[in-house]
């Protein structure tokens, strides 16, 4: 049967979006990270997410990804810190918070699997069910991926209890078979899947189960990912070049940072904000607000900084309204989140509802100007984050090296939004932490389980991004990883062990150990970066991981996670012994 004029265009679609993402990556696996793509664009999630939430392999339960979304653009994964037991885990998010799952399915085939929904309800009924233990997912069976992501998700619904959230449950299978093709046994199905969630799910809960054929995704993909948002001033603004400046009521200024009909902040404004919100303890907050809950002679707009939004574009469609494209606030996350929660509270007096705020809007594409524009309004002091060491000399330095070398280092989120990049070449900080961890410090159970915890810390920042090595060694470190995730897609790594996620790091921990040739781990410490080695063979990792798995079989007692045994101390002690011993 002839191919559709939709399946032709999807097909023409994924085909250049391998080529110019994924080129070493299997037809399948490239086709997870398309179909992944267009289903998450509207929450932002970037190449990492989209990593991060796939679980495909052998034992999958029928689902090739589970990804977690906090106000519909944050990424939740098993070491956020939203998970954390620090007092402000939850800093931040408010009563009735939306928390998207979304459980993708993908299969490249022309022709539908009825069985898919049925299979992925199977699976869900034990994730849902408390009592199931780690131990009992595993033997269900399914692999560790996915019962890490299971764990992640009834942490972070545990988490939230207090907050009351509203749970938007998704469930999608992608092909490229025909849209049309979809019968009345596949609906019914799918139908069936969807009373299921609903009479599981609290109440005021939404669920979407869906087949995504060559229709929907041609469909998806007209979709831009830009997202829009109106500003609406209350005179004509100044406009010099690609700037201008104006007033905005505070009202207004709401309906700009929320979700359309929503009381809901859009988080992804303030993606290039190095800061994040500081709290209404704060003692600049403390007076935003309490001038937010007072009337007096002053305009609001006299009192205030204002706010400063970088976007990709402007357009004017009427005259006191503006409609921008992908608007960040790089400067006036603490005034537009304390006015955000005032308005909650309903703290905020008619009046000033009424009164302005200054607006100031810069269109600017090129990335040095725009980089200029967020550093020079982000230098005041701050909290800790990680996007605090964005626009240090040695992340640009890091950033400068690596290009020329293929590789795209993100030290902002967003950076190469609308910059044709390859996505599998893209690192951002905490993955090259992670590499680094890996390679040079040897604690690859850090790496895999809690890498944001040790670059949150001051000590733990700079022994991964020391300003006196070499840049070097973070090319070395990508150079590395990136050969141990070439081999474990191979066939003969998945005959030794499928279980890529817990393994990686390892390898790369063994790979640089054993190549250094040292019969004691303090004399590694001593190895200078520039004498580390970074051509791993598929022969001496697969030697690596055979060793690695028998050391696993050891400490695997069969009633908890395989990620456990990674996440701690005794397999690393044991994997070394074996490397440095020759055991």
């Amino acid at each position: 049967m002839a191919d559709s004029p939709d399946q032709v265009i999807a097909m023409g679609n994924f085909a250049e979006f391998k080529t110019d993402n994924y080129p070493k990556l299997s037809d399948d696996d490239a086709f997870e990270r398309f179909a992944s793509s267009l289903l998450l664009r509207k929450y932002g999630a970037d190449p990492a997410d989209i990593e991060r939430g796939l679980v495909s392999g052998n034992n999958d339960g029928g689902i090739d990804g589970i990804f977690l979304f906090l106000n519909r653009s944050e990424s939740v994964h098993s070491d956020s810190l939203r998970l954390s037991r620090r007092k402000n885990a939850l800093s931040g998010l408010q009563t009735g918070v939306a928390l998207d799952v979304v459980i993708v399915q993908t299969k490249k085939e022309k022709s539908w699997d009825t069985n898919v929904f049925p299979k992925i309800e199977s699976t869900l009924k034990a994730i849902f069910d408390d009592k199931q233990t780690a131990a009992d997912l595993r033997a269900f069976p399914l692999n560790d991926d996915v019962i890490e992501r299971a764990m992640t998700w009834r942490k972070l619904r545990a988490k939230l209890t207090m907050l009351v959230p509203v749970v938007h449950f998704h469930a999608y299978y992608a092909s490229l078979a025909k849209q049309a093709n979809v019968d009345s046994y596949m609906t019914t199905k799918a139908n069936q899947l969807g009373t299921w969630l609903r009479a599981n799910l609290p109440t005021g809960s939404t669920t979407t189960v869906a087949y995504l054929g060559d229709a929907e995704l041609v469909t998806r993909l007209r979709d831009s990912s830009d997202y829009l948002a109106k500003l609406v001033v209350t005179k004509p603004p100044v406009r010099e070049g690609k700037a201008l400046v104006g007033l905005v009521s505070v009202k207004d200024y709401l309906s700009f940072i929320r979700y359309e009909k929503s009381t809901t902040i859009r988080e992804e404004m303030f993606a290039a904000n190095v800061r994040d919100y500081a709290g209404s303890n704060v003692r600049v907050n403390d007076a935003i607000g309490r001038t937010l809950a007072n009337d007096s002679e002053s305009l609001f707009w006299w009192l205030n900084n204002g706010i400063t939004v970088i976007a990709d574009k402007a357009n004017n469609p009427l005259e006191l309204e503006w409609v921008l494209t992908n608007p960040l606030i790089v400067n006036g996350l603490q005034t537009s989140h304390v006015i955000h929660e005032q308005a909650i509270a309903e703290a905020i007096t008619k009046k000033r509802l009424r009164q302005s705020i200054l607006v100031r809007v810069i269109t600017e594409s090129d990335p040095e100007v725009r980089e200029a524009i967020i550093g020079g309004t982000n230098n005041q002091t701050a909290i800790a984050s990680l996007q605090l060491h964005a626009n240090e000399e040695k992340q640009l330095r890091i950033e400068e090296f690596l290009r020329p070398h293929g590789w795209y280092y993100e030290r902002r989120r967003y950076q190469y939004r609308g910059v044709k990049v390859p996505a599998s070449r893209i690192r951002n900080m905490t993955e090259l932490g992670q590499a680094v961890m890996a390679i040079r410090l040897l604690q690859p159970d850090t790496a895999r389980a809690r890498p944001a915890t040790l670059l949150g810390t001051d000590t733990g920042w700079k022994r991964v991004f020391d300003p006196a090595e070499s840049e070097e060694l973070y090319l070395k470190a990508l150079v590395v990883l990136d050969a141990v995730d070439d081999y474990l897609r191979s066939a003969a790594a998945k005959a030794i062990a499928d279980d890529s996620t817990n393994a990686r790091f390892y390898l790369a921990s063994g790979y640089v150990l054993e190549a250094s040739g040292v019969k004691k781990l303090d004399d590694f410490v001593k190895t200078p970066s520039v004498m580390l080695k970074d051509k791993p063979t598929p022969s001496l990792l697969a030697g690596l991981h055979k060793l690695l798995n028998e050391e696993v079989q050891k400490l695997d007692d069969g009633k908890t996670a395989l990620d456990r045994i990674f996440k701690g101390k005794d397999l690393k002690d044991a994997y070394f012994d074996r490397i440095v011993g020759g055991a």
